[in-house]
């Protein structure tokens, strides 16, 4: 039991640290989150879904895709197998999906707040003129 454990830990690792490597060079130009134009030429990766960025990914290993600056991608691209392109654009898109979806969670979270203040406060003010209303209406 205790070997297996080590095994799947080596394991976990392994796969762990060949994917932060496989991105660690992408940050220096495209940022940590992939938020910046690389080099000012570059679109912005992190708004790309996942198929463009594999469509790009691979094109620039094959000198199909990109501007001026392709060379300096097929340089980095050339390393990449078909399934690290795969788990790099999952990753990337799965990210941007994920804070996109975010926002829209605390969006909603907030209107709802505040339609529910509203709703407490109209109540309120609703009880507040009954009570009144009964209070006039015994002292009479």
């Amino acid at each position: 039991m205790k070997k297996t454990l080590v095994t799947l830990s080596v394991v976990a690792i392994a796969a762990t640290s060949t994917f932060a490597a496989n991105t660690a060079a992408c940050v220096g130009c495209h940022g940590a989150n992939f938020e910046k134009a690389a080099l000012g030429k570059s679109k912005i990766v992190k708004d790309m879904a996942k198929a463009d960025i594999i469509t790009a990914l691979k094109g620039y290993k094959d000198g199909s895709y990109g501007g001026a600056m392709k060379g300096v991608m097929k340089g980095q691209s050339d390393k990449l197998s078909d399934a690290d392109i795969e788990e790099i654009a999952a990753s990337i898109a799965g990210a941007s999906e994920s804070t996109a979806t975010g926002k829209v969670v605390e969006a909603v979270k907030t209107e709802v707040k505040n339609a529910a203040s509203s709703v407490v406060e109209g109540a309120k003010s609703k009880a507040t003129s009954a009570a009144m209303d009964m209070a006039t209406k015994a002292v009479k």
